[in-house]
């Protein structure tokens, strides 16, 4: 289960998986770190998030985040320096060598590999999230653990990378890079060539020894027909006799560059930075993760015993046993939105009659809820994570169970019966038994 963002920024995220990452090879003392996030949060993701924020100051993983904050810098500081070696790069590819430039030719080396670029995204940006999910976390994690690397190195950028990986935020933070990278190259490049155009008299033309001038002539106008929409002055001399026709290439060659080059990188740009933002409002924890259900085991520990969720019903008398017609004899058991790794006992699912187990979905919530209805079992089996806390969803599903006699039955640390107890009194469902081990549920039903 995924914790929606209840005000997670990634810096908390990063934090709490630097943390632990960090508990897996040095056991921390949390004491202080648990009292300070029970008293400053009260759902599971915030205390999860203000204890590892403790704990990340205590252990200087805080201090290592700053620093890779303060790296970005030093990262624009070379992107930048790249961004003028490539304009270069792409300046000299549209020039090509000597003054003579065929202008279809050179347009075509700037489109070609343009598209091949956003496509390759494209295609990451789509596959990503099935076939590369983790990739880029695990290769930053094999560079980190290369000799070069800090200690803050690598005790914080595996995390990162795991982190945008978790939250979608990968493809599209690379990618945002990237578009914006080579928006710059385009655009310093048409800058660099017009520039060069100024001041140098070069001859541009589109002859080549099979195609008629009159096909690239056509291949130029359509060319030419996107800077137009957008504005941009793209002329297509009618020959190449034309005294004006070589300056007017040069301007469609310019006017293409920003047209093919620039503004779908812009675009795209644009299109990352979207959706960058709308998810980073919706940031979340997973606390089904078992180092979480751990911790979060450790907080409710701490905890007063009391039920968190206040619209239970008034205390109230115990009940009696349902009337109706049940099946005699049979035990339904079902699991409720136990963690994947609690196995429901072998035992109880040799005797029960039926057993299914709920993750929490509402539709499989209201089909076994139907079973019961339907063929009412003598005895209805609730088999429930002991350290977690007990809520509406459980009280309901309990109210509207149709049995001849219901339990539950806790699955974990035993410890955490008198807190289910209390909460079954207060709720009114003092009839309902509570149970902690396999051997006693199989007594009990006898």
């Amino acid at each position: 289960m995924a914790s929606g963002n209840d005000g997670l920024t990634l810096q908390d995220l990063l934090l709490t998986e630097a943390v632990k990452d960090f508990e897996t090879h040095t056991p921390l003392r949390d004491d202080d770190a648990l009292i300070e996030a029970l008293s400053a949060a009260a759902d599971r993701s915030s205390r999860l998030v203000a204890r590892a924020r403790r704990l990340a100051a205590d252990t200087g993983l805080a201090a290592d985040a700053a620093r890779l904050r303060d790296g970005m810098v030093t990262l624009g500081i070379v992107v930048a320096g790249g961004v003028f070696l490539l304009a270069g790069l792409v300046t000299l590819a549209l020039l090509g060598e000597g003054r003579r430039i065929n202008a279809v030719a050179a347009m075509a080396l700037l489109v070609a590999p343009n598209l091949l670029g956003i496509l390759a995204w494209l295609a990451y940006a789509a596959l990503g999230a099935r076939a590369g999910a983790g990739l880029a976390g695990r290769a930053v994690a094999a560079l980190a653990r290369s000799r070069w690397a800090g200690a803050h190195v690598r005790r914080i950028w595996p995390a990162a990378a795991r982190v945008l990986d978790a939250q979608g935020l990968t493809a599209w933070a690379l990618g945002g890079l990237n578009h914006l990278v080579w928006t710059l190259v385009y655009t310093l490049a048409a800058f660099a060539v017009a520039a060069v155009f100024s001041f140098s008299r070069y001859q541009l033309a589109w002859e080549t020894t099979i195609l008629s001038p009159q096909a690239l002539q056509e291949i130029a106008r359509v060319i030419a027909w996107l800077p137009r929409h957008i504005g941009l002055p793209a002329p297509v001399p009618e020959t190449l006799d034309d005294p004006q026709a070589s300056q007017m290439l040069g301007v469609w060659l310019i006017a293409g560059t920003l047209a093919y080059g620039a503004l779908p990188r812009v675009l795209l740009a644009l299109l990352c930075g979207a959706v960058l933002a709308a998810r980073r409002r919706r940031l979340t924890l997973d606390i089904d993760d078992p180092y979480h259900r751990r911790v979060l085991a450790r907080l409710e520990a701490l905890a007063p015993t009391r039920v968190i969720d206040d619209e239970h019903a008034a205390p109230a008398s115990p009940r009696e046993r349902a009337e109706g017609r049940f099946e005699a004899g049979t035990l339904a058991l079902v699991g409720f939105e136990l963690p994947p790794e609690v196995a429901l006992p072998a035992a109880l699912l040799a005797r029960a009659a039926w057993s299914e187990r709920l993750d929490g979905g509402i539709a499989e919530r209201q089909a076994v809820l139907r079973r019961l209805a339907e063929h009412p079992p003598a005895r209805l089996l609730l088999a429930c994570h002991a350290p977690s806390t007990p809520d509406r969803g459980t009280l309901r599903f309990l109210e509207s169970a149709r049995a001849g006699g219901i339990a539950l039955l806790l699955l974990g640390d035993g410890a955490h019966a008198a807190r289910w107890r209390d909460w079954l009194d207060a709720a009114g469902r003092a009839d309902i038994a509570v149970l902690t081990d396999a051997d006693e549920a199989l007594a009990a039903h006898g």
